[in-house]
């Protein structure tokens, strides 16, 4: 069994914009496709649920039994969302001011920023068998959650500066 599907919870997805939700998708539409999304063979669901304090992150069987639960306050993402925003921010104002061995800097910088979230995440999800590229989409799942990224420029993907 694989997972097929995943899923935010109902409050979270109403309340955010229509831009919102489809990088939502989009994300998750990533983690889904065939051999992308690394997580425990029993696993079919994937439920994440947005408090103001926490994100609760429940894996299900096929059966609808719940296999694992990872709570992560908020405040454990905070200083690599903010170290990868800043960056993303310095890339936008690095492109009107040009340069590129500052580009290539600063894109190396946020692939380092994403690698250090994806290695946090593997270790605090380590229940749900996640593997370090999987770890990496799930963090940009989150950080679309916790930020709204539509007004973040350069925020997806990684540039071919040469």
């Amino acid at each position: 069994m694989a997972l097929n599907e995943i899923r935010i919870d109902e409050r979270t997805w109403s309340e955010g914009s229509e831009g919102r939700r489809l990088e939502w998708g989009a994300a998750i539409r990533e983690m889904l496709d065939p051999g992308e999304m690394v997580v425990r063979d029993d696993a079919e669901r994937l439920v994440i649920t947005m408090t103001e304090q926490q994100m609760r992150a429940e894996l299900f069987g096929e059966d609808g039994t719940k296999l694992e639960e990872v709570v992560l306050a908020h405040d454990a993402l905070t200083p690599l969302i903010t170290e990868y925003v800043d960056t993303v921010r310095e890339i936008a104002r690095a492109d009107a001011a040009g340069g590129i061995q500052r580009l290539e800097a600063l894109d190396m910088a946020k692939k380092v920023t994403h690698d250090k979230a994806g290695r946090f995440l593997e270790r605090r999800f380590r229940p749900f068998g996640l593997d370090h590229p999987t770890a990496r989409r799930l963090f940009t799942l989150l950080l679309g959650l916790r930020i709204d990224t539509t007004r973040l420029v350069g925020v997806h993907g990684h540039r071919r500066i040469r």
